[in-house]
């Protein structure tokens, strides 16, 4: 009885194998974290661009019922119309912390933004994306580009209608990286239709195939379209 006791005692790790067990477990750390963090800011991303969205169409539902509408802010055509627009119908319902006219400040510098196809979008100058521009960032940290559009131009961010409109752009997580249209940038159309996502006119097959395959330009529509899920091949696609 004795010799069972003593042999019971005697059984424990050695420090061999408690060091080959750290090892083991520092290696599954070292593969799975990448993966977790990656998962972790998409999950945070997708929920910062349904409160990016729905922060402007609540704004927008606002200024209808004080019978605001989209043609509004580019009835003239210039900077003055849509800058009455803004600090008139759509300042007032949102917390900003800052908003730049037609001038450089709020939104990213010429070069950092790019498309999914790696080339940089829209630009006429270091103001944002477009010309005669608001750009704006809210106190949630959103930052968000409203340039006014011809109905051709409504055409190509995927919205048949026959009247002009606004394209807001909106980068859901500020600064932070990616900085891509596509994955944190996103483009929403105030129009005739209403406001809904560039490719809204779309087929689904063809809004896939832009925001897989194309400028991503398309892809707000795909996100919602899939219950406000980023596509895994959108997210880990390199550009």
């Amino acid at each position: 009885m004795l010799g069972k006791l003593l042999f019971k005692k005697r059984v424990a790790f050695t420090l061999a194998e408690v060091l080959i067990t750290l090892g083991v477990i520092g290696v599954v750390a070292a593969i799975s974290m990448p993966v977790l963090m990656s998962t972790y800011r998409k999950r945070q991303l997708e929920t910062q661009i349904k409160a990016a969205y729905s922060t402007i169409q609540q704004t927008l539902r606002f200024a209808e019922v004080d019978g605001v509408s989209y043609d509004m802010a580019i009835r003239d055509g210039d900077d003055a119309s849509m800058k009455e627009w803004f600090d008139t119908f759509m300042a007032p319902h949102l917390k900003v912390e800052q908003v730049c006219y037609n001038k450089p400040g709020c939104w990213h510098k010429m070069g950092i933004v790019k498309s999914m196809t790696g080339a940089a979008p829209r630009y006429e100058n270091n103001n944002g994306i477009g010309g005669n521009i608001i750009t704006f960032k809210i106190a949630k940290g959103a930052m968000f580009n409203v340039d006014g559009n011809t109905a051709a131009d409504m055409a190509s961010f995927g919205i048949d209608t026959d009247s002009d409109g606004l394209t807001f752009y909106f980068d859901a997580n500020g600064d932070t990286p990616p900085n891509r249209v596509g994955k944190d940038i996103y483009i929403m159309v105030w129009s005739s239709q209403g406001l809904v996502p560039a490719g809204y006119s779309r087929s689904k097959a063809q809004v896939e195939a832009n925001c897989l395959n194309g400028d991503g330009y398309f892809c707000l529509q795909y996100v919602i379209s899939h219950g406000w899920i980023i596509n895994d091949n959108v997210w880990k696609k390199k550009v």
